[in-house]
């Protein structure tokens, strides 16, 4: 039953274009103690790729290339006892994710995307580079 299951959602991904042309492409840099990891999933031929960042193995925002170029993100920390990420606890009311992963082109062919991101005072992706082949 169980593989008869696996084999339908398979199939199911498949017909509805869900699946990437390849493994993702990440990268890691370390900010105030956190993890911070910004990956490149590629898409098909012809597809959109899709641009992730973690915080400390937390999806933060998943993004088709086509709307990662200029992102902004608005937090309101709340009064009290709240789960915040540790990034966001930076004295503000609210704290701000802004940034983006640029196109780079040669001979009017994108080649590469290069991504830089702040989250408030910190800039937690710095100059990562995702090179087209």
């Amino acid at each position: 039953m169980k593989r008869s299951l696996s084999i339908i959602l398979l199939s199911f991904f498949v017909s509805a274009g869900v699946l990437a042309a390849g493994p993702p492409h990440c990268k890691q840099q370390i900010v105030e103690k956190s993890v911070i990891e910004i990956c490149i999933v590629p898409g098909a031929a012809f597809e959109h790729d899709l641009y992730t960042l973690k915080a400390d193995k937390v999806l933060v925002f998943a993004l088709v290339d086509d709307y990662s170029e200029k992102v902004e993100l608005e937090h309101t920390i709340p009064e009290g006892l709240s789960k915040e990420f540790p990034l966001s606890k930076q004295g503000d009311k609210v704290v701000k994710i802004r940034g983006g992963c640029v196109p780079e082109s040669k001979d009017g062919v994108e080649v590469a995307r290069l991504c830089n991101f702040y989250w408030g005072k910190h800039q937690v992706v710095k100059d990562i580079r995702f090179v087209f082949k």
